[in-house]
């Protein structure tokens, strides 16, 4: 099943009436639920008929079920999953807050790549206590680079200093932060001029535009990048 980006619709606006938004965000549920209950059945080879012998149930209460035009109790849709082997994964969220309602602690919300579930196998895992763990030590170490680019931008280094009459109205761990992300890039090339980028903007969120300031022509301030990139990689 192609996956509707449910993000993506829930961003778009659609009216200022709250009983209207709401009203769309039902419809949107019904349609991705009632469409992942047909492909789960489809996958299971069963047809309606056979699904509803095995639940007990007329053929008429299965295609009720898989239609996104009617309310679904919660208790039928369990037991339509659980015939199938499937769970429902119920979530809350309320800004960055995420709060998992289902009782199965080693599902995931996500999908995750089947490498993932073999290397949790061999940590003696769960999938979820495996991507916590990998979650939080990637974590540290982003806070770890972090912080060691906030130490060498606080240093008395001859290139921290230059970097620091860059600085303008912006903080070292605004700068720290955006230097981070130039070491993300692939590219040589691009982390260079993004860093050269991050060098030129004198101001709080700014970018640069490649031109010139009163003290660094293009030419040394690609020197200047170039002497921090060689640094920052080593970081």
């Amino acid at each position: 099943m192609k996956k509707p980006n449910f993000q993506a619709w829930l961003q778009q606006k659609v009216s200022d009436d709250p009983e209207v938004i709401l009203a769309g965000k039902l419809e949107y549920l019904r349609l991705y639920l009632t469409d992942a209950m047909r492909e789960i059945r489809n996958k299971a080879g069963l047809t309606q008929a056979q699904l509803a012998e095995k639940l007990g149930v007329k053929q008429a209460a299965v295609s009720k079920l898989e239609s996104a035009l009617k309310e679904h109790e919660l208790e039928s849709v369990l037991h339509y999953l659980h015939a199938l082997g499937a769970d429902l994964l119920v979530a809350v969220k309320q800004g960055d807050d995420l709060y998992q309602a289902s009782d199965n602690d080693g599902v995931l919300l996500v999908d995750v790549p089947d490498v993932v579930f073999q290397k949790a196998l061999a940590a003696n895992m769960s999938v979820r206590e495996y991507v916590r763990l990998a979650v939080e030590k990637f974590s540290s170490e982003d806070d770890g680079v972090r912080t060691a680019l906030v130490k060498l931008l606080e240093s008395d280094d001859a290139v921290a200093v230059k970097v620091r009459e860059r600085l303008g109205s912006r903080t070292i761990e605004q700068v720290a932060a955006k230097l981070e992300k130039c070491l993300s890039l692939v590219k040589e090339e691009d982390r260079l001029f993004s860093v050269k980028n991050v060098l030129a903007a004198n101001v709080t969120g700014g970018e640069s535009n490649r031109g010139t300031s009163d003290e660094f022509d293009e030419i040394e301030l690609l020197d200047l990048a170039e002497e921090l990139l060689e640094k920052l990689t080593n970081i």
